[in-house]
């Protein structure tokens, strides 16, 4: 659940550049610019986006004698939403490290910055009966239903993603209970309730780089209200639908082949 703490807000406008601003509170410090958002407890980086550019090269240090004259690579990190602890962000990378078929995908990704990597459940936020029978509304998920009782009958999202098939769109419904744990971004606040945006991954090789996002409506539990209302405010984070509006980043690396001679 939630960890509720108090969150304090300075914004403040840079003399050439764009405006910035930090959030900040005794147990997390969001750090967020054009360029950057950094979360910090204690002074220590638990969570960055630039910081990240080490490890994307690191993934392009080839073996010896490897011509990677053809290779090329990009990752982008477009923040989405911020709550209370918990940052929702859209990941992509494409690119060729050899072998038959360049690699592509999009995914959203919601992270606590307290926890590790896989801190956020949406499970353990709201109670998974209410997150089953939003899925069931949905006219998207309703499309792909292959077993119409085992649909109804589905009272764990587990077994509603079983019922489902790919279809035409070649949905990764089988992956889906991870995405529906972990693939999340709070959009909007709608007559009592919030809004979410679950992004769905690709069933196969053939559709690489796809991504299906599904919008769900919930009842907000009563520990999440003072966290939601504040990001709808901008006074503590903001929500997916005011992404542009907070002037939240982008960061994009990217990697070409260096000029020194192939092998």
């Amino acid at each position: 659940m939630l960890t509720s703490f108090m969150v304090t807000l300075v914004l403040f406008a840079t003399p050439a550049g764009p405006r910035t601003w930090t959030v900040s509170g005794p147990d997390v410090t969001f750090e967020m610019s054009s360029e950057d958002l950094r979360g910090l407890r204690k002074g220590q980086e638990v969570f960055g986006l630039q910081s990240r550019k080490a490890e994307f090269l690191e993934g392009f240090k080839p073996a010896e004698n490897t011509d990677t004259s053809n290779w090329e690579g990009m990752q982008s990190f477009r923040v989405l939403s911020v709550v209370g602890p918990w940052v929702s962000y859209e990941q992509s990378e494409g690119g060729y490290t050899g072998g038959a078929h360049p690699y592509a995908g999009t995914r959203y990704v919601t992270r606590d910055v307290t926890k590790g990597p896989d801190g956020f459940s949406l499970l353990d936020v709201f109670g998974e009966e209410e997150v089953v029978k939003a899925l069931k509304a949905d006219a998207f998920v309703r499309k792909h239903v292959t077993d119409a009782a085992a649909f109804k009958k589905a009272r764990t999202v587990a077994d509603l993603m079983e019922s489902l098939v790919p279809g035409q769109e070649c949905v990764g419904f089988e992956y889906g209970l991870e995405a529906v744990k972990h693939a999340v971004a709070f959009h909007h606040l709608e007559r009592g309730k919030v809004a979410l945006r679950i992004a769905f991954g690709y069933a196969n090789e053939v559709c690489r780089g796809s991504k299906f996002v599904v919008g769900l409506l919930l009842p907000i539990p009563p520990a999440l209200r003072p966290a939601l209302e504040k990001a709808a405010r901008r006074e503590e984070g903001f929500l997916m639908k005011d992404h542009k509006a907070a002037g939240a980043p982008t960061v994009t690396f990217t990697w070409e082949p260096s000029s020194a001679p192939q092998p």
